[in-house]
């Protein structure tokens, strides 16, 4: 066979492999992309139907996007003047490993602010004065970085530009509006923003009564509370997308050392760029992206510390072990989960010293298990903080292994929780899990436990015979090979652990460089095919983006022309009864919350809710009861005053939580009863509908 038909043939296998999965992905696609001309004709007629933007709320947005790059411009500061003093640290890289180097640099001066803001929390510093000299500080850093290394104002004007094309281009655009809207993301206002709104109403990192997360590491929520810091004296609203815009700027930074990574491994821009927009167009790094969650920091310092590794393995330089430091570190400080990359870093670090020989292999294996150890200890303030808060530096996970407590919280609580998060995916066989990686590019669904509840696309799919092959042949550098291993080794983690899908995201950056690389290595019009193959299967996230931007319909939010009680009413069915809470209630009320999603963040009087298990608090009251009264004597005891409760699940013989099947049905029946007695006897209805109930409790007798 000549070499020209061996190249047609390539290209018609990988053609029609990435036909396959394309049709199978967009046959799955109806509740989105199905959609699209409804969602885009809904859009054009709320342009019509109301002003498309307003003076006030467009300067807020300004605003908030303002204060988010000045933040931006503190992190990349303090940085460099980080990095500046380490010997070579600083060696200016070739031109086209500059982004990768502007990247990384950001990256080490958001750890580095991230530890700051912790310990001004633990002394109560959290003062708009404070966040102001602080954001000084950083850009002051910033402008003798950029005045040292000799950059003129035409430079940063060309990068401003192709920062905003970039943006365009990637869909991050989109994301960036999404996230100077208000936020209705359900982890953002259970604890992303509404933490930070309690620390700043405190002060200080205080303890937040029954908000279990609070006991997680939040080192990217301590930036939101940087930006609402600065822009509380600008107003709530400026603020509020200060913090958006902030969290969002993990998204660029990821795609930036995605591109870095793989110019510096040889690849030529094409690919490089390919390989970026294979990341930039997953449709959840979207959705992470625009709901200010914190799964692509993770991601960024994940890449930071493989891609570092990996070079520490071929040169042993040991400025390398810096890098693996601080992505160890910032992705400690953000999720617990970040240890399950240590494990195959140090494992290899053994391996390495193998490698050699003579006195000096323990010294190659120590140095680098020291570069993961000493990253460990830049995010163990956290977990001392809730050592000495709980018990258990692991606390709220493991209580089985290692005994903790904090109101709002047990042993029996922990193993539901852990419970809940085996409910993503639905592997149940050896051979579920051999498709595992199929089924999330064609299967996977947003809002859907059992489907992942998010969506990847195909591009990962489709590369990974690519990526095999070029690592059986020797096609790949021991580099990129060792990123598809540690990438490989987070995709069999997650399959035993959460398989929800933006905890899988750390592993797309090594996958994402070695499939560009892959394709590169190939050469010629295969290479070449092979790459648009590549940008083709990322590019079926698109539409998927484009409609849950559409469905979410932020823009005239996010210009003014849409108020934001307008835009919560829209995307919020519950938020009526909090203005009713917010506008009527005394302030000495106190709402118990009760399956309402523990949205915190928007409610501005006193709350009682239970974390995550919202009705575990009442089921137990009502189980253990036979009289009203005896419920309503605990209810008294904890101050509440009022309750707020989704009664449709709660009154649902079929859904309610009060239902327990080994109790005969005569007796569930009785309970049932009594909570609809205990919500209706002598109460006031305030506000009520076919889902929700807002409903004064009779006052205390006497």
């Amino acid at each position: 066979m000549s070499a020209r038909a061996r190249e047609i043939g390539v290209i018609a296998v990988a053609g029609a492999w990435w036909l396959v999965l394309g049709i199978v992905f967009l046959y799955n696609r109806g509740d989105d992309v199905g959609r699209l001309p409804a969602l885009a004709a809904s859009f054009i007629a709320s342009l019509a139907r109301g002003p498309v933007w307003g003076l006030t709320g467009l300067l807020a947005s300004v605003g908030g996007a303002s204060l988010a790059g000045l933040i931006g411009l503190a992190w990349y500061g303090l940085g460099g003047a980080l990095a500046r003093p380490i010997p070579r640290l600083r060696d200016r890289p070739p031109h086209e490993q500059r982004i990768a180097e502007v990247a990384t640099l950001t990256l080490l001066g958001a750890a580095a602010w991230s530890l700051i803001w912790f310990l001004l929390g633990t002394v109560y510093l959290y003062r708009a004065p404070v966040a102001v000299v602080a954001l000084l500080a950083g850009v002051a850093l910033a402008a003798t970085s950029l005045v040292r290394d000799r950059v003129k104002p035409g430079a940063l004007v060309r990068a401003a530009g192709s920062a905003a094309l970039f943006l365009v281009v990637t869909t991050q655009a989109l994301a960036l509006i999404a996230a100077l809207a208000p936020p209705t993301a359900k982890d953002t206002v259970l604890y992303h923003f509404a933490l930070p709104k309690a620390y700043l109403a405190a002060g200080g990192g205080i303890e937040v009564p029954y908000n279990i997360a609070g006991y997680y590491p939040l080192g990217v929520e301590l930036h939101a509370v940087w930006a609402m810091l600065l822009g509380a004296p600008l107003g709530a609203r400026v603020g509020e997308a200060a913090a958006g815009a902030t969290l969002f700027l993990f998204a660029p930074l990821l795609v930036m050392v995605v591109y870095g990574w793989a110019r510096e491994r040889g690849v030529d821009r094409a690919g490089a760029v390919a390989a970026a927009l294979m990341v930039a167009w997953v449709p959840t790094a979207y959705d992470v992206a625009a709901s200010a969650y914190v799964d692509l920091a993770l991601a960024a310092y994940t890449a930071m510390a493989v891609r570092a590794f990996a070079r520490w393995w071929t040169t042993l330089d040991g400025r390398h072990l810096v890098w693996i430091t601080v992505g160890i570190g910032g992705a400690l400080s953000i999720k617990l989960s970040a240890a399950f990359v240590i494990l195959p870093l140090a494992l290899l670090a053994l391996l390495r010293s193998l490698k050699g020989s003579g006195p000096g292999t323990a010294v190659i294996a120590g140095s680098a298990i020291g570069a993961l150890g000493t990253g460990v200890a830049l995010a163990a303030p956290w977990y001392v903080r809730n050592w000495i808060r709980t018990g258990s530096p692991l606390f709220p996970f493991y209580l089985g292994i290692w005994p903790a407590q904090a109101p709002g919280w047990d042993l029996e609580r922990s193993q539901l929780y852990e419970t809940l998060f085996s409910l993503y995916g639905n592997t149940q066989s050896a051979f579920d899990y051999l498709l595992a990686p199929v089924r999330l590019a064609v299967a996977a669904q947003p809002d859907q436990p059992s489907f992942y509840d998010g969506v990847l696309g195909i591009a990962v799919a489709f590369a990974l015979p690519l990526i095999a092959w070029a690592s059986w042949t020797r096609r790949l550098d021991v580099e990129l090979r060792l990123a598809t291993l540690v990438s490989a080794c987070l995709f069999v983690f997650w399959l035993f652990s959460s398989q929800q899908l933006r905890y899988l995201l750390p592993a797309l950056p090594g996958l994402a460089v070695a499939s560009a690389a892959a394709a590169g290595a190939l050469g010629g019009a295969r290479g070449r095919a092979l790459r648009g193959l590549l940008v083709a299967a990322a590019a079926l996230g698109v539409p998927v983006t484009l409609a849950w931007f559409l469905t979410l319909d932020p823009a005239r939010v996010v210009l003014g022309g849409e108020g934001r009680a307008d835009f919560l009413r829209r995307g919020l069915d519950y938020y009526p009864y909090y203005e009713v809470v917010n506008r009527e209630l005394p302030p000495t009320a106190k709402v118990w919350l009760i399956n309402m999603r523990r949205d915190s963040y928007h409610l501005e009087r006193p709350y009682f809710s239970d974390f995550i298990f919202e009705d575990y608090t009442l089921t137990r009251y009502v189980r253990t009861a036979t009289r009203i009264e005896e419920i309503r004597d605990r209810v008294r005891a904890d101050g509440i005053t009022h309750l707020l409760v989704r009664h449709d699940i709660l009154l649902d013989y079929g859904r309610s939580p009060i239902v327990d099947e080994r109790r005969p049905r005569e007796e569930n029946v009785a309970k049932l009863a009594l909570l609809a007695d205990f919500f209706t006897e002598g109460t006031r209805l305030l506000k009520g509908d076919q889902k929700f109930w807002l409903i004064e409790l009779p006052a205390r007798p006497g």
